[in-house]
């Protein structure tokens, strides 16, 4: 009992903890406290003198991710993502291109090897595009059991984390032998709307209300439709898209809480993700499923770096739109302070917000079109 406690209490905790660790260290841009909640939590499943709860960590990853999107998803504007440079609309279209020709390559490649292929690559489709919150929202769209997910997550963490430390050290340098530079002459730094617009408990409440009542709504629509409340997958695009319906609404998309509250959430979600990521067990059986997501890893990226070097995309776009989707926006302003190019922090983070919204929709239709060509 004490032990579930205490792996309650750090889930719940550790993202506060470490947010304010790295706000006093001033490392929140090079060392970012979703970085720390993974790194965390992997430690603490791995070299703690006890095991922890797994069930405890799967209820709170399902629990927060949840609840979380709604929450980030309220401050999507994508009629002004539009309006950014086309460059970075461009590049990022380029992204879901390059992950969904790479899906099929590698499934076509590891069919045979792996079961329930169109599953996993429906599963790394969502996280390419969205970010880690994306694979769990698809893999339970698609009826992935928790063991499955657990594996793949833990695959994905360890590449994930070594194109991470590729990105902020010499990917810059390197990428710079095949993409033309940035243009400084455009350069528009967006302080002020990069800033926290802070936290009104009225807005955060009006936000977790309706965050209930959207839930509410598709659960209600999913049962008049199938019948029942048995579709996960509908269940979670519902609330994807009505979601994203309410950012439309100026008052909603601007609430001052929900935004950060989400974020918090989503931080829990890393550290009890990490709790997950047995790393004795993952290259005890799971080196095939390794192989299979840096291969996804490798030619997703591959393929992004041709197609913006064929349409004359600048590596620091090229970057930021690559964290946006691979990472999700809690990375936007680590990569950028690597690059020193603070005037794609605010596009690199609105990037990363349609790409949440976009992907449980790409993953999951992915998944299907895949499972459809296998199975014939």
């Amino acid at each position: 009992m004490l032990i579930q406690i205490f792996q309650i209490l750090s889930i719940i905790i550790l993202p506060w903890l470490l947010t304010k660790l790295t706000k006093w260290m001033g490392t929140e841009k090079l060392l970012s406290p979703v970085v720390l909640c993974y790194v965390f939590g992997i430690v603490f499943c791995n070299f703690l003198p006890f095991h922890l709860d797994n069930n405890i960590s799967i209820l709170f990853s399902k629990a927060t991710i949840i609840f979380a999107i709604p929450l980030l998803l309220y401050s999507t504007d994508l009629i002004g993502w539009f309006r950014l440079a086309k460059s970075t609309i461009l590049s990022f279209f380029l992204v879901i291109v390059s992950v969904m020709i790479g899906a099929i390559i590698v499934t076509a490649i590891f069919h045979d090897k792996l079961q329930d292929i169109w599953l996993l690559s429906s599963m790394l489709t969502g996280v390419f595009i969205g970010g880690t919150p994306n694979m769990n929202s698809v893999g339970m769209a698609m009826g992935a059991d928790e063991a499955l997910f657990i594996k793949l997550n833990a695959t994905e963490l360890i590449c994930g984390g070594i194109y991470l430390i590729f990105l902020t050290s010499i990917a810059h340098r390197v990428y710079g032998l095949f993409l033309k530079d940035f243009d400084s002459e455009n350069r528009i730094v967006e302080e002020t709307v990069l800033e926290s617009r802070g936290f009104v408990f009225k807005d955060f409440w009006i936000g977790v209300g309706l965050t209930i009542l959207l839930s509410m709504g598709a659960l209600g629509l999913t049962k008049l439709l199938t019948g029942g409340l048995t579709s996960a997958g509908l269940i979670i695009l519902l609330i994807s898209a009505l979601s994203v319906g309410a950012s439309f609404i100026p008052k909603i998309r601007n609430l001052q809480g929900p935004f950060e509250f989400g974020e918090y959430l989503l931080l829990m979600f890393c550290v009890a993700i990490g709790m997950m990521a047995d790393l004795g067990e993952l290259f005890e059986g799971g080196g095939i499923l390794l192989m299979f997501t840096g291969c996804s890893w490798l030619v997703a990226l591959t393929l992004h770096l041709l197609l913006c070097k064929l349409f004359g995309i600048d590596r620091d776009t090229m970057m930021i739109t690559q964290t946006a989707g691979f990472y999700g926006p809690p990375f936007i302003g680590q990569v950028a302070a690597v690059m020193h190019n603070r005037s794609l922090v605010f596009s690199g983070i609105m990037t990363g917000l349609v790409g949440l919204a976009l992907a449980n929709f790409i993953g999951v239709g992915m998944g299907n079109l895949l499972k459809m060509w296998l199975v014939e």
